[in-house]
């Protein structure tokens, strides 16, 4: 089904409100539980991951698309690049 006519199926008004678990993973190599614990507020965590490479944005096991990590309105967000 083409995503424009997703809002007009019969379903829609229930599938719209259904809450998700979505993830969106990066992976860190080397990092502990320690280090998770002196994190302080500003302070950032390196990555081998690209910055110029989208991140996969999965529910479960499901792929649904891929995003970019940004700062909005001074939090932590994803904006969505293109569907998987």
């Amino acid at each position: 089904m083409p995503a424009q006519d997703m809002e007009e199926h019969a379903a829609w008004p229930l599938i719209s409100n259904l809450a998700v678990k979505l993830e969106a993973n990066i992976p860190l190599r080397g990092l502990h539980v320690r280090d998770l614990l002196v994190l302080a507020t500003g302070q950032t965590i390196e990555s081998t991951w690209s910055v110029t490479e989208d991140v996969p944005l999965k529910v479960g096991q499901v792929q649904l698309c891929w995003c970019e990590f940004e700062v909005v309105d001074g939090k932590m967000s994803l904006r969505l690049t293109r569907l998987a």
